[in-house]
């Protein structure tokens, strides 16, 4: 990620001034990138300016000025930079009702793995991105937020690179099975996303 801790600012002061102007900014940016699943899975492509708000955010709500703060929270979103060949999301289980959390989220256990891209027919499964302070070998527990990225081969990008090729984002959960379309506007930002870097 090209993001470095002198990209981010540490007078708080300063940024709750520009604050609203550059959420205003970040809404269409968001929205582009937003794709609902069905009535509860929600999920939000990043990209490197998405990234790079999320980590001032972080920096201001939780007042960091060290640098090494700083640099951990840069360290945590990095993970999630596209690539050429990398899309990633963060996925919101959208439950509404309070009482019945626990309760739908054991239901709806392992639905972190059961997302997928679906480009001209062929699939590629999403892989859960764990937290800096998780064990990779150790199962997560299905919570309302997880991180996702979708690892494609040259032909897969290729073809998504292609807005005649039909291409989807699904959940294929035995408790929950939806698909969307990528189309319009989002499926432009993505294919921006998978553009080569040097």
């Amino acid at each position: 990620m090209a993001l470095t801790v002198a990209d981010i600012t540490t007078d708080h002061h300063a940024y709750a001034e520009s604050r609203p102007q550059l959420r205003r900014q970040m809404l269409p940016v968001r929205a582009e990138r937003r794709v609902r699943v069905g009535d509860i899975v929600l999920a939000e492509f990043e990209n490197e300016q998405t990234l790079r708000y999320q980590v001032q955010e972080m920096v201001y709500t939780e007042r960091l000025t060290a640098s090494a703060d700083v640099a951990h929270e840069i360290e945590a979103y990095s993970r999630l930079l596209p690539g050429s060949h990398v899309l990633t999301a963060t996925v919101f289980i959208e439950l509404n009702v309070l009482e019945t959390v626990r309760e739908e989220l054991s239901r709806l256990a392992g639905l972190q793995h059961s997302l997928a891209l679906e480009i001209g027919g062929s699939r590629v499964a999403g892989e859960e991105i764990p937290g800096l302070d998780e064990d990779p070998d150790v199962p997560s527990e299905t919570v309302s937020v997880h991180t996702v990225r979708f690892v494609l081969t040259d032909e897969l990008r290729d073809a998504f690179r292609d807005p005649d090729v039909p291409a989807e984002l699904v959940v294929d959960h035995a408790e929950y099975s939806e698909s969307t379309p990528l189309t319009g506007a989002t499926r432009r930002a993505l294919i921006a996303d998978l553009a080569l870097r040097p």
